[in-house]
């Protein structure tokens, strides 16, 4: 397994497009698969042709972003591509589209790419060889119909599979992915890989528990709100837990989100804001009468030790790493002064790597909020 990790900050698609070519060590047929993380700044479209133009026998896959990361820090305003070249391993993608509406539309491709890839669906043993990753459109809240469909196809909850929803900067919600060029703002991309190199999948949690807890009492799981907690409205509750003001409360959501038990795990659902009527607006669902947890944030340096010491003992020779973060931690770690010293972490544990700030984080079916979900392949 061979990663190259390039950027730019050019401009123009062309000469974007040129500027990261020009920077690769391999011609263009060499490489199985080609992932793309690029601003909302630059035409999306038109930059997927164009990459998709360069590597026509390439899986080419991308995703708008809140951010840009490689081995020179986080970033924005960029493009980052990366490569993938390994005679020991073959990959195929699926496009996806009408995400919140339709998903399953997308059945029959993700099935082909699927046989393409020497995957068989409704075995237990596919995911010892083989992995996934996504990209999926934010705006719709389409994570969980995204990924409840994939599941459904293939019938093996153990599969795996490493994901982050695209991001977007500035006031306009729009995120795009795209496939060998096609690019839809309501859907996802996968990108299934089937290897003989050894790989490692995890992600990371920066928060622990309270000991605090919720029971939710009304909730709308798919408009993602919270309306009433212990039989009070949501932000009253919330901040009460706190020992805040209503007001301060809306100042402390990054530091206190939820915590939701799902496969015996605490998973994080991010909140997202309060509405006049002191609902909870989150980034992912909650079921009524189900028991939520107040988390806090422990020390982020710590957890990214924890992080690259549990992948290097996973895997001794890394030689390709995507990093998907959830955009709240990049703005967290920049307020806290530590960005830098995140980056440097990976720097001392990988070769090279590379990954985007997005809105939100899927590993396996369970889609979360304010972590890392990182993905490593070793020779």
């Amino acid at each position: 397994m061979e990663q190259e990790v390039v950027s730019t900050r050019q401009a123009s698609v062309a000469q974007a497009v040129q500027d990261l070519c020009s920077k690769l060590r391999r011609g263009a047929d060499s490489y199985q698969a080609v992932i793309f993380m690029a601003a909302i700044s630059y035409d999306f479209g038109e930059l997927s042709r164009a990459i998709k133009d360069r590597f026509p026998n390439s899986e080419v896959i991308g995703t708008s972003t809140a951010g840009e990361i490689s081995p020179a820090g986080f970033a924005e305003g960029s493009i980052v591509l990366t490569t993938m070249y390994s005679p020991e391993s073959r990959v195929a993608g699926a496009l996806v589209e009408n995400g919140s509406t339709y998903p399953v539309s997308g059945a029959a491709g993700l099935r082909g790419a699927l046989q393409r890839c020497g995957i068989r669906c409704k075995d237990p043993s596919s995911g010892k060889n083989a992995f996934a990753i996504t990209f999926i459109n934010g705006v719709f809240n389409a994570e969980e119909s995204v990924l409840s469909t994939f599941y459904s196809i293939i019938q093996n909850d153990a599969f795996p599979l490493a994901g982050g929803t695209a991001g977007y900067t500035g006031d306009t919600p729009r995120t795009f992915i795209s496939y060998n060029g096609k690019v839809t703002q309501d859907g996802a991309v996968f990108l299934f890989v089937r290897t003989s190199c050894p790989f490692d999948i995890r992600q990371e949690d920066i928060f622990h528990s309270t000991g605090k807890s919720f029971f939710v009492t009304e909730a709308n799981p798919v408009e993602r709100t919270l309306t009433r907690l212990n039989g009070r409205p949501a932000q009253t509750v919330y901040a009460e837990m706190l020992g805040v003001t209503e007001s301060k409360a809306t100042q402390m959501t990054f530091e206190n989100p939820f915590g939701r038990y799902l496969d015996g795990e605490l998973r994080i659902a991010a909140l997202a804001g309060f509405t006049p009527d002191k609902k909870i607006s989150l980034f992912a669902r909650v079921v009524p009468n189900s028991t939520l947890e107040l988390m806090h944030i422990g020390d982020p340096l710590v957890e990214a030790d924890k992080t690259c010491s549990g992948i290097r003992a996973a895997i001794a020779r890394p030689k390709f790493t995507l990093l998907m973060t959830c955009i709240t931690r990049t703005l967290a770690f920049a307020r806290m002064g530590i960005s830098r010293n995140v980056i440097s972490k990976y720097a001392d544990s990988f070769p090279t790597f590379c990954g985007f700030s997005c809105y939100g984080e899927q590993i396996g079916r369970i889609h979360c909020n304010q972590t890392l979900v990182t993905v490593t392949i070793g020779e």
